[in-house]
């Protein structure tokens, strides 16, 4: 079964922190309850802005919780933009390079991640 999600119900733009929450509770929600084989596709249709934070917040982040194959299976993404689907495969990239660290590498990283935000 395939569980259809007409982004823009829930925002016209792919864009802030904000927007990309209101899909984390779409995922929180819908994710418990696919069965094997199930899937979310979201409809990007008249969608026009994007960024690499949207897409970290609200899909790739995924990444931390399952296997990238998993992640391909379950999540689907249609009708992006040429900026949207650019902005997705960045997005996409940096994660798998994430998952891809070790324990440690991936403690240094965030470390200085934190420092970096700390400091603003």
């Amino acid at each position: 079964m395939v569980k259809n999600v007409l982004v823009t119900d829930y925002t016209n733009n792919g864009f802030t922190q904000d927007d990309a929450e209101k899909i984390v509770a779409v995922l929180k929600a819908a994710l418990p309850n696919l069965s094997d084989g199930d899937a979310i596709r979201f409809d990007f249709s008249n969608v026009k802005f994007f960024t690499t934070l949207f897409f970290n917040v609200a899909f790739t982040s995924l990444l931390k919780e399952m296997p990238f194959e998993e992640y391909n299976k379950k999540i689907v993404l249609e009708n992006l933009s040429e900026v949207g689907q650019r902005a997705y495969e960045h997005s996409l990239e940096n994660a798998k390079r994430f998952a891809a660290m070790t324990k440690e590498e991936r403690e240094t990283r965030e470390q200085i991640i934190a420092e970096i935000l700390a400091d603003d």
